[in-house]
């Protein structure tokens, strides 16, 4: 409302204004955003929103988080602004330590997720989940689009009874099993149900073995879309990862390995419902000519031990690959002497439905700009720039699943 003299004030401008400067700050920036909410009344639920959109509790060994849940019911404003919720031990240790993670029961966990009704995101970090002391309500599953269940310590029947209480669009599964007896025998999840779109298994899982096969239970067919395995390990045990996939179906398989000929498990030309292959070489599109040969030999080990391996009938393939991490970035330039992809090129013949070459550059310096990239892009594979089929992308580094576009994937499947 205008002032008696006619002039406009500030309380007349519209409150998507306040909302786009509190964004400029981000909701990390607590301290301005709380000087923000004195500013005036206009301001103070502003505020409020992006305070209270993430939600972060650690908890030490003898505290609880009861108190949380009495909060959040009790202030049921405050707890509509939470859009991700954060539940961890005070004390977080690598490796975990279960002696120092904070009791929480499956009960309490929905409890504190239902009085925030707009949660988007759970995160659970090394706690210690019990089972609920009462019965869980089946029917009213809740929705959250990325949950991360990291180094808790749990059961399998606890892990999954808690998770299938929850409809995931993506799910972020790195477990601590007290079962590692089990691991080795069957695993028995009666009839629980994994209702999840896109899964990571994380690749520090203590028993991997014992997830896989706890997995392959309670996740329907036909039901997961992505898959992302990003181990940088061998496991000495073999596991069924493609097995699991055959049986539960999938779109996207993204994979942050060099792979051998122990890795036989990860041979995924048997799936024929995989559309994208996400691959990370670790090597970059350009090298000075010394650096050839250690590059080539990873790029001969990646065309020579995926791509037969891949189903032909692949539809898109995407390659994340650094531009170049030295200082004489400037003095590169695209030709046959700096093409650490040399002969991958030809190798993508075998893939006769493929209508889409995607290649990310996680790391461009400075001093390249995004035209020399993609010229340099096109150097090394004429064949595919040439059918049309190249579409060269920028985007920023991040191994967790969180930071890419996996939700523009799944929307593309």
């Amino acid at each position: 409302m205008a002032d008696p003299t006619g002039k406009l004030t500030i309380r007349d401008l519209p409150p998507e204004i306040f909302h786009n400067i509190l964004n400029e700050l981000g909701c990390h920036d607590r301290d301005a955003i709380s000087v923000c909410a004195l500013v005036c009344r206009d301001w103070l639920e502003i505020s409020r929103e992006h305070l209270f959109s993430e939600l972060h509790v650690p908890r030490g060994l003898d505290e609880s988080f009861d108190d949380l849940a009495n909060f959040l019911e009790t202030h049921p404003i405050l707890a509509g602004y939470v859009r991700t919720l954060s539940l961890e031990s005070l004390l977080f240790s690598i490796p975990p330590n279960c002696g120092l993670m904070p009791l929480i029961d499956v009960g309490l966990i929905c409890r504190l997720v239902r009085a925030v009704p707009h949660i988007h995101g759970l995160r659970l970090r090394q706690l210690n989940i019990a089972p609920s002391p009462v019965e869980l309500e089946p029917t009213h599953k809740i929705m959250v689009e990325h949950l991360e269940y990291e180094k808790s310590f749990s059961n399998i029947a606890t892990t999954f009874a808690l998770l299938s209480a929850f409809r995931i669009e993506h799910l972020d599964f790195d477990p601590l099993f007290e079962d590692e007896e089990c691991a080795e025998t069957e695993v028995s999840l009666g009839n629980k149900t994994l209702d999840v779109v896109s899964l990571c298994v994380n690749p520090f899982t203590m028993y991997p073995l014992l997830a896989f096969k706890a997995l392959q239970q309670v996740v329907p067919p036909n039901m997961l879309k992505s898959f992302r395995y990003p181990s940088p390990m061998i496991h000495p045990n073999k596991l069924p990862v493609a097995k699991f996939l055959t049986d539960v179906g999938q779109n996207i398989v993204d994979i942050d390995l060099c792979p051998t000929a122990k890795d036989d498990y990860l041979i995924l030309s048997g799936l024929p419902s995989l559309q994208v292959f996400r691959y990370h070489p670790w090597v970059p599109l350009l090298a000075p000519p010394t650096d050839l040969p250690s590059q080539q030999a990873q790029v001969v080990h990646f065309r020579d031990s995926w791509i037969p391996h891949l189903p032909s009938d692949l539809e898109e393939l995407v390659l994340y690959i650094k531009y170049v991490d030295t200082d004489s970035a400037a003095d590169l330039t695209p030709g046959a002497e700096t093409m650490p992809l040399w002969g991958l090129d030809a190798s993508l013949a075998r893939f006769r439905r493929l209508k889409k070459l995607t290649i990310c550059f996680p790391d461009v310096p400075s001093c390249v700009t995004l035209e020399r990239a993609v010229a340099a892009a096109a150097v090394c594979f004429p064949k595919a720039h040439a059918k049309g089929i190249l579409d060269v992308s920028l985007r920023s580094w991040a191994l967790e699943c969180r930071d890419w576009d996996i939700y523009g994937y799944l929307r593309d499947c």
